[in-house]
């Protein structure tokens, strides 16, 4: 009898370890997953978005500033003694470095932030098995988006389609608070050990 008890705890003791290595073995799998998940698309992604955000806040900046000084570059002509003259010569020299802003900015959208958004699709596209299903219906709208600037840039949407239509960045709004939302869980859970 006591052979056959040394037999069964071997047995028992055998499975339970199988059952510790399993579940080991799945924890080390979804935390390698997790963080797969969040250096190769989450973060990248996030990273992608607050590069756009910064670039468009000192756009607007930008914009502000600029806009308040012309004001006042022109308030200032009407007090010189010739203001139509005054204003022309203003126009003629001053105004080309303010048309830059515009022009700077509009080749930032062109150069800079829309690759950025593609780049954001092109994540979707060659690695669809890192966002989860939530993630995915995200999608459309950014497609949408990058597809209607695209048109927008290349004058092949009549203007009054662009009014009605867009692309407004307020559609990717929900978006972007998933993408921060999701960052942070993964964040959380790989630092609590909690895969």
């Amino acid at each position: 009898m006591n052979w056959l008890s040394q037999i069964a705890l071997i047995i028992v003791s055998a499975l339970v370890g199988a059952w510790v290595t399993h579940r080991l073995s799945r924890y080390q799998q979804r935390h390698a997953f997790f963080e797969q998940q969040l250096r190769e698309f989450y973060s990248p992604l996030l990273g992608l978005r607050e590069e756009i955000r910064l670039k468009g806040v000192l756009r607007v900046r930008l914009h502000a500033t600029s806009d308040e000084e012309w004001r006042r570059l022109c308030e200032e002509t009407k007090a010189m003694h010739n203001p139509i003259e005054a204003s022309v010569r203003l126009s003629k020299e001053r105004a080309p470095d303010f048309v830059k802003v515009i022009e700077y900015d509009n080749d930032q959208l062109r150069n800079v932030i829309l690759p950025a958004y593609r780049q954001m699709l092109a994540m979707f596209r060659e690695k669809p098995y890192l966002a989860d299903e939530e993630t995915h219906q995200y999608l459309p709208a950014l497609a949408e988006f990058v597809d209607l600037w695209d048109r927008c840039l290349t004058k092949t949407i009549p203007w009054e389609v662009i009014e009605k239509l867009g692309p407004s960045e307020k559609e990717l709004l929900p978006f972007y608070e998933h993408l921060q939302k999701k960052h942070d869980e993964l964040r959380k859970i790989l630092a609590d050990g909690k895969a």
